[in-house]
């Protein structure tokens, strides 16, 4: 119920929501890659994008969330439900996910929280509550993502934590607190995100 009090603050019951939420995923798709860079920003392109699975997977999810927003929750529910049969990915419809967000591989991905603009997730990555979920579960109960957050494969940020804007999770890393903004996040180390190509002091956690 707050999730949706809040997104519907922001505005998100409206069609022009989904649709800068999805301009935002597609032209963080055609940019991730000199081939697609090469292609170009026009109807063509976004066509084809919007026929890839990394991108259709979030037409699905977007379109479930403004329906969960607007108040058809068992509806999005249903949509939510088939795209993750389709594209086995897990994103509830009362997640709140911001434009720009950029699946490589959807397939095993799960997400039930927030997060703002620039979001990647990689395969296989989990980000929700600390404990066994199901995707109806309330959103709170899960992290809170900055900006331009990055989770790798096999990684999991789990718990009602904050996770700082341009934070990385590597490969296969979980955690469960509060991580600071502009950070790599390694094992159980954390150290300052490459700046101009310079390696910043480590800090242990």
């Amino acid at each position: 119920m707050i999730a949706a009090d809040a997104c519907r603050t922001m505005g998100h019951r409206t069609l022009g929501a989904v649709r800068e939420g999805l301009e935002g995923d597609i032209l963080r798709y055609l940019n991730k890659s000199p081939e697609n860079q090469a292609a170009g920003d026009n109807p063509r392109s976004r066509l084809g994008a919007i026929l890839t699975p990394q991108i259709l997977c979030l037409v699905l999810y977007r379109l479930s969330h403004w329906l969960f927003v607007a108040g058809y929750r068992s509806l999005a529910v249903v949509l939510s439900r088939f795209n993750q049969l389709v594209h086995r990915v897990t994103l509830p419809p009362q997640s709140c996910i911001g434009p720009g967000c950029f699946l490589p591989h959807p397939a095993g991905v799960a997400f039930l929280g927030r997060a703002g603009r620039g979001l990647t997730l990689y395969s296989l990555s989990v980000c929700g509550p600390n404990r066994p979920w199901l995707p109806e579960g309330p959103v709170e109960d899960g992290p809170n993502l900055g900006d331009d957050v990055t989770v790798g494969a096999l990684a999991g940020v789990a718990g009602p934590i904050t996770v700082g804007s341009s934070t990385k999770v590597a490969f296969g890393v979980n955690i469960d607190r509060d991580t600071p903004a502009g950070v790599m996040v390694v094992s159980t180390a954390m150290r300052a995100a490459r700046t101009r190509g310079e390696q910043q002091p480590e800090s242990r956690r």
